[in-house]
């Protein structure tokens, strides 16, 4: 007999084992102990293997078998539901997750075996939070929930409906992008907003520094250096806390220029790595010096839909990058980097997106665009340490100072290196 047919049949026929394994695995250690248990390990690994069968059969001559089976299965699952009802069990995941893993053991059959295995990771993440996803859900406000309905709304209803349609000077601008930074601005507040409110902004300085990091390192900066005056005693935390915010806009600022035009990244990557190890060794340095676990700070959450922010990011986004443009045509590159001193005091992500798109499809560009915007991370870490200094208490300063003079001296003797 053929050993090259056998062997990948033989193969996938593991797989799917393994994959109804999994999941009944899962349903095995959260049911058994629940009424009306109708599925474990065995029940998973065969109905995988059933659907396996079924597809294979299918594959090589019978292609009526898979859509007669599926309606076969389908209704064996309405059964057991049925049933399930009249003993009071109303649960549905366990049923939906019979079908699931018989499906998959045709997706094998039939060669999608990565895309297979992609699906039960996810099946199983979804199944093994259950307890965790319902102390969620009792948390959630209506408010919360009505800007999640907004936000989906705005994200697949208003957003396809903007034209694919370029406009200003050299059409710098596009109608449906602006209307992709607006909900890219809304996520990153919206997934800030769910982590300080369900990761626990209480658990210490240095988790609220990382979670506010993610979407306003000027915003911890702005709260911790007022903190420090009202205790004083914490001053290095604090401080600490402010650099690992202001590491969090670097990696974030490597993100923001990956997504748009990886070229920029590349010339970025060295820079911003360097300003990332300087600034975490820096801030282990500070933090060792006090570390406490009695105060935890709290950063209110603010507005889980603040279209407002969003919308006043993208105008600052087009005026930005208006501005940019004119100081480009009418001073040169001088100008470009004056004009991203200027901007990155104000914002850095604006900024960001703003020169990486301006250099898109244009290699000799990036290199240029690479230097605006570290100088822009320059000024906004001035920015940061001088509104840091004159709010903060006078312990701070000293820490401050420490902790942002290498990130800056290494800056920018990296800066010089490139344009020198």
């Amino acid at each position: 007999m053929d050993q090259s047919i056998l062997a990948p049949f033989y193969q996938n026929l593991l797989v799917t084992a393994a994959i109804g394994l999994i999941i009944g695995l899962e349903r095995e250690l959260n049911t058994h102990s629940e009424a009306g248990h109708i599925g474990g390990i065995r029940t998973f690994t065969l109905v995988a293997i059933f659907g396996y069968l079924a597809g294979s059969i299918a594959h090589h001559s019978l292609m009526w078998v898979i859509p007669v089976t599926i309606a076969a299965f389908m209704f064996l699952v309405a059964v057991v539901y049925h049933a399930q009802v009249q003993q009071g069990n109303s649960g549905l995941t366990t049923e939906l997750s019979l079908l699931a893993t018989f499906l998959l053991g045709i997706f094998v059959s039939l060669g999608f075996l990565q895309e297979s295995l992609a699906v039960v990771v996810v099946i199983t993440a979804i199944l093994s939070v259950k307890e965790q996803v319902h102390g969620v859900i009792r948390q959630i406000t209506q408010e919360e929930l009505f800007a999640f309905i907004k936000f989906i709304m705005l994200a697949l209803l208003v957003l396809p409906l903007l034209p694919d349609q370029s406009f200003g000077p050299e059409a710098i601008l596009n109608s449906r992008e602006l209307g992709w930074i607006v909900i890219i601005v809304l996520s990153i507040n919206f997934a800030g907003y769910l982590l300080l409110k369900f990761g626990g902004a209480r658990r210490g300085i240095l988790l609220t520094a990382l979670i506010g990091g993610l979407f306003s390192s000027t915003m911890v900066a702005w709260v911790f250096s007022a903190r420090s005056k009202e205790k004083p005693e914490l001053s290095a935390a604090y401080s600490a806390g402010i650099i690992v915010a202001s590491t969090v806009m670097y990696v974030r600022v490597l993100v923001l220029a990956a997504m748009f035009y990886m070229p920029v990244a590349w010339h970025l990557l060295m820079p911003l790595s360097l300003l990332t190890l300087v600034s975490l060794l820096v801030a282990y340095l500070v933090f060792k010096k006090q570390v406490t676990d009695g105060d935890n700070p709290v950063l209110n959450p603010g507005n889980p839909f603040d279209i407002k922010n969003a919308a006043f990011f993208a105008v600052l986004y087009v005026l930005i990058a208006l501005g940019m443009y004119y100081s480009r045509l009418w001073m040169g590159q001088s100008g470009a980097y004056v004009s991203g001193a200027i901007s990155g005091v104000a914002d850095i992500d604006a900024i960001t997106i703003s020169t990486v798109k301006w250099s898109a499809g244009d290699a000799a560009r990036a290199f240029f665009a690479a230097n605006v915007i570290i100088i822009a991370l320059l000024s906004n870490t001035v920015f940061k340490a001088v509104m840091s200094i004159s709010r903060g208490a006078s312990a701070l300063r000293k820490w401050v100072v420490f902790g942002f003079g290498p990130v800056l001296i290494a800056g920018i003797i990296w800066l010089l290196y490139r344009l020198i």
